[in-house]
């Protein structure tokens, strides 16, 4: 009997030792891409100058700020332009975004015209690992610096 007792009274501290402390929760990671506002240098075409909608187009260099640095994503262009003509340009428009590089069809409104450009991007996008708590096994161990 005493034994009976002595094997509960063990028991008993051990289980509700075990019982009170909840594990943390495990750590679920995931990718953010960043992406920030970017400028863009490149070669256009500005057309309708001089000789209508028809003429030829007059090359030139731009200076461009795309709303963002997303790879295969839209973005809202402006920018000025020095044209090989010695005339300058500023224009607004849409770009679209490769992986380092861009195209875009603007406005002139300086010269009255729609351009066409594609350059090159200052800023590449970043990836950023994060966690967060949910469900599913342990997290990978962080990247070394």
């Amino acid at each position: 009997m005493i034994l009976r007792v002595l094997s509960v009274a063990c028991l008993l501290p051990a289980t509700t030792a075990w019982a009170g402390v909840a594990p943390p929760p495990p750590r679920i990671p995931f990718n953010i891409v960043k992406t920030d506002p970017t400028l863009y240098l490149g070669l256009v075409w500005t057309f309708g100058v001089g000789g209508g909608m028809h003429s030829s187009g007059t090359p030139g260099v731009t200076l461009k700020l795309l709303s963002t640095n997303k790879h295969d994503s839209l973005a809202a262009a402006g920018g000025v332009t020095y044209n090989f003509d010695n005339t300058f340009g500023c224009d607004l428009g849409l770009g679209y975004n490769f992986s380092g590089a861009a195209m875009t069809m603007s406005w002139d409104f300086c010269r009255r015209g729609p351009q066409f450009g594609f350059g090159a991007l200052t800023k590449e996008q970043k990836t950023v690992t994060t966690f967060v708590a949910g469900g599913g096994g342990n997290p990978p161990p962080p990247p070394p610096p």
